[in-house]
C-alpha cells in the first residue's frame, strides 16, 4: 500500500551549452581596447571579486540552513516514527489489527459454555385446556370412593402460560469453532503482516519525500547565490557594448544564460515546496508547515553504509524479515483453516445442553414443581448436497494460490534486494566522480577568474568557467541525495528498519 507518491529527485540541470562563438580576439594576451574600456573591465572584475562568497560563482556547495547537532539518520528516524504515529494509513490499519484480535478472542469463547436466562408469558384463547379431560375422572373416582380426594378444578392449558428457564450449553465436540479459531488466527497474522507492510513503505516514502525537500532546498541554494554574478555580468557587458568593446550578441548571451538560471530556480523550488507538502500530507500535519534542514555534508557519513554488510547476509536478513513472505504465509495459513470448515460441514458435532426453571399457569417458586432438564445433543449431516465437495476444492486451490504468491515473492524480493545493493554501489562511485568533478571546476575557475582579472581571458571564457562549476555543484548536490536515496532504497528492501511492536 501506498500512503504518497514518492518525490523524484531533481534532475541536474543542464547548465552547460555548446560553447559561444567569442566576439573578441580568441586570445587575449594584453588589456585591448582604448583606457575607458579598460576600465570598465577592471571594474567588472573588482565587483566581481568583491561580491560575498557566496554570491560569487559557486566553488563550495552552498550549505543549508542546518538544524545543529542532529545526525542525518537520528533526524529521519524522528520522521519516520513521526510519521507512524500520525500517519492516517497507519492509523487505520492499527484499528484493522484490533479488529482482528478482537475476531480471534471471539473464536476462542465458542469454546466456552454460555449461560443465558430464558422467560416467556403468554395470553391466548382457544388453546387446549387438559383439565376438561382430567376434571370429570376425577369426580367419578372421589364419588366411588365417597372422599375428595382429587381435585376438579385443574386448569392446565398446552402452551403453558409462563416458561422462565436458566440454560447452559458447552460444545464438547465441534470441529467448525477449531477451523473457524484457526481461520481468525491466520487473519491476524495476515492483517499484522499488511500493518508491518505499510509501515516499511511508510518510512521508505518520507524519508525519499524529505531527501527530495532537502535536495531541492540545496539547489535552490545554488542558483540564488549564482544569480548575483548573472546580474552583475549583464551590467558590464552592457557597459562594454556601449563602450564598443564586445559586439551586442554578449548582453543577449548574457540576458539567455540569466534567464536560463531563473527558470531552473522556478522549477526546483516548485519542486522543494511539492515535496514539504508530501513529507507533511505522511505524516498529517498542515501542508504549510516548515521543515527542518540539515547540513549537506552530514550526508557524507550522516547514513548508515547498509551496502557494506555483504549482500548474501542482506538477502538473507530480506527473507527472514520480509512482511512480504509473512503475508504470504498467513495467506496460506488461512486457505488450510478454510479448508477445514469445508470439511466440518460433514462431521458430527456434540454438545451438552442443560436448563433449570418453572413453568405454569402461575409464577411459583416451589422446588417441588421446579423444572430440571440435562441434555446431550448430537448431530451429525448426512446429506448437504453437493455443497461440501466445491467449498473443499475452493479452499485447496486458494491453498495453492498462496503458495505460488509467497514462490513469487521470494524471488520479487531477492531481485529488489540485488538491485538496490548495486545502486547503491553505483551511487557511491558516482559520488566520488562528482566530488572530484567540483573540485577540479572551482580550481579551473580560480585559475579563469585570475586570468580574467590580468586581461589575459575573454567575458566568455569567465562565463563558462563560472557555468561549469554551477553545473558541477548541482551535480554534486544530485549526487549526494542519490545515494541517500538508494540508501533508504536498500533499507527498504532488506527490511533493515526495525518496526515498533
Amino acid at each position: 500500500m501506498s500512503f504518497a507518491p514518492t518525490p523524484m529527485f531533481i534532475p541536474l540541470p543542464k547548465l552547460h551549452r555548446s560553447p559561444p562563438l567569442a566576439t573578441t580576439r580568441p586570445h587575449v594576451v594584453r588589456p585591448v581596447g582604448p583606457p575607458a574600456t579598460r576600465l570598465v573591465l577592471a571594474a567588472f572584475v573588482a565587483t566581481s571579486l568583491a561580491l560575498p562568497a557566496t554570491t560569487r560563482a559557486q566553488t563550495t556547495a552552498q550549505p543549508m540552513a542546518q538544524t545543529t547537532g542532529v545526525p542525518l539518520q537520528r533526524h529521519l528516524d524522528q520522521l519516520v516514527a513521526d510519521a507512524w504515529q500520525h500517519n492516517l494509513g497507519a492509523a487505520r490499519q492499527a484499528i484493522a489489527v484490533t479488529r482482528a484480535e478482537a475476531a480471534v478472542r471471539e473464536a476462542n469463547g465458542r469454546r466456552l459454555p454460555s449461560v443465558a436466562l430464558n422467560a416467556r408469558y403468554s395470553e391466548y384463547t382457544g388453546v387446549l385446556d387438559v383439565g376438561e379431560f382430567i376434571n370429570p375422572a376425577y369426580q367419578a373416582l372421589n364419588q366411588l370412593i365417597g372422599a375428595p380426594r382429587f381435585p376438579t378444578d385443574v386448569r392446565a392449558t398446552l402452551p403453558f402460560r409462563q416458561e422462565t428457564r436458566l440454560e447452559a450449553s458447552l460444545p464438547l465436540l465441534a470441529p467448525a469453532i477449531g477451523a473457524g479459531r484457526a481461520a481468525a488466527a491466520a487473519s491476524l497474522d495476515l492483517t499484522a503482516a499488511e500493518r508491518n507492510t505499510g509501515r516499511r513503505q511508510l518510512a521508505h516514502d518520507i524519508q525519499q519525500a524529505w531527501l527530495g525537500y532537502a535536495s531541492a532546498s540545496q539547489m535552490v541554494r545554488v542558483l540564488e547565490a549564482t544569480r548575483p554574478v548573472l546580474d552583475e555580468q549583464l551590467r558590464v557587458s552592457e557597459r562594454l557594448v556601449a563602450a564598443g568593446a564586445l559586439t551586442p550578441d554578449a548582453v543577449l548571451r548574457a540576458r539567455a544564460d540569466r534567464s536560463e538560471v531563473e527558470q531552473q530556480l522556478a522549477e526546483v523550488t516548485g519542486q522543494r515546496e511539492a515535496a514539504r507538502r508530501a513529507v507533511n500530507l505522511l505524516r498529517d500535519a498542515d501542508e504549510a508547515t516548515p521543515l527542518p534542514q540539515l547540513n549537506p555534508a552530514d550526508l557524507a557519513t550522516g547514513m548508515p553504509a547498509h551496502d557494506t554488510v555483504g549482500i548474501d547476509a542482506l538477502l538473507a536478513h530480506a527473507v527472514a524479515h520480509r512482511d512480504e513472505l509473512a503475508q504470504a504465509s498467513g495467506g496460506m495459513a488461512l486457505a488450510r483453516a478454510q479448508r477445514k470448515l469445508a470439511d466440518a460441514g460433514s462431521r458430527p458435532t456434540l454438545a451438552m445442553a442443560a436448563s433449570y426453571g418453572v413453568q405454569g399457569e402461575q409464577y411459583r417458586w416451589d422446588p417441588a414443581r421446579n423444572v430440571g432438564l440435562v441434555s446431550l445433543v448430537l448431530s451429525w449431516p448426512v446429506l448437504n448436497g453437493t455443497q461440501d465437495a466445491p467449498r473443499r476444492t475452493q479452499a485447496r486451490a486458494l491453498e495453492t494460490e498462496a503458495e505460488l504468491r509467497r514462490r513469487e515473492a521470494d524471488a520479487a524480493i531477492r531481485v529488489q534486494v540485488r538491485d538496490a545493493y548495486e545502486a547503491v554501489q553505483v551511487a557511491r562511485a558516482a559520488l566520488r566522480t562528482a566530488d572530484q568533478r567540483t573540485s577540479e571546476a572551482a580550481r579551473a575557475f580560480t585559475l579563469v577568474q585570475r586570468r580574467f582579472a590580468e586581461g589575459m581571458a575573454p567575458p566568455v571564457e569567465f562565463l563558462s568557467a563560472r557555468s561549469a562549476t554551477t553545473a558541477a555543484e548541482l551535480n554534486a548536490v544530485v549526487a549526494r541525495y542519490t545515494l541517500a536515496s538508494r540508501q533508504v532504497a536498500l533499507e527498504r528492501a532488506a527490511a533493515l528498519r526495525p518496526l515498533p511492536h
